[in-house]
């Protein structure tokens, strides 16, 4: 992370989560049971980020570590969660928040305004509030639809269909519109195409819908 940050000026952003499928932890050869890890880890990282030589006796052993290079501008972290415990961990501990990619639009506000109650009640200020949606930009309708509709009619990834934001430019970008109307300051896109010339071309289109939702 320290490279990948001193490439280029700007912001670096490490968006993290615990998470909570055990078999993703069990793939790894990790404990379920030590997800409370997370903030000592997290804690460790952020000193190294930002220059320090960290010891630390526990659950991580590390003896007067470094990295470089470091990062010339501070990393900005968000934390993702659903949960409410796991939404207030996120609002205690991030820069900015990272809602999931398979939140309804009703879900998508309700965990915003929990996130941002809790973050008051830490007395946080975040700098972003974000959204992950999986997205197609078409031609037009038909062209999105052909796309990306049989994949979430197929029940893509176990998505509400509600989730996915698939269509041409303008009713894309009504979309987005809709998530800044409550609240939100970004939009983190995974397409949902599955060939890479589909891809290609939405992620074309999507330069016109960025420049729609900012000149609203």
């Amino acid at each position: 992370m320290g490279t990948l940050a001193s490439l280029a000026p700007g912001r670096f952003i490490l968006a993290c989560a615990i998470g909570g499928d055990e078999r993703q932890f069990a793939g790894v050869g990790a404990d379920h049971s030590r997800r409370p890890h997370f903030e000592a880890g997290l804690d460790i990282i952020r000193r190294l980020l930002c220059g320090e030589t960290v010891p630390a006796d526990g659950p991580y052993r590390v003896r007067e570590a470094v990295v470089s290079p470091v990062p010339p501008e501070p990393v900005e972290v968000w934390v993702g969660g659903t949960a409410e415990r796991a939404v207030d961990r996120a609002a205690r501990l991030g820069d900015g928040f990272l809602a999931d990619a398979h939140l309804t639009p009703h879900q998508a506000r309700g965990v915003l305004d929990l996130y941002r109650e809790r973050a008051a009640a830490h007395g946080r200020t975040p700098r972003a509030l974000a959204i992950r949606r999986d997205i197609h930009v078409g031609a037009d309708d038909l062209d999105a639809q052909r796309v990306a509709g049989p994949l979430v009619a197929a029940g893509y990834r176990g998505f509400d269909p509600s989730a996915c934001v698939y269509g041409g430019v303008e009713p894309v970008a009504q979309r987005f519109r809709q998530y800044a109307a409550m609240g939100y300051t970004d939009v983190i896109v995974r397409h949902l195409a599955e060939d890479q010339g589909d891809v290609l071309k939405s992620y074309e289109r999507l330069a016109e819908v960025r420049r729609l939702v900012r000149d609203a």
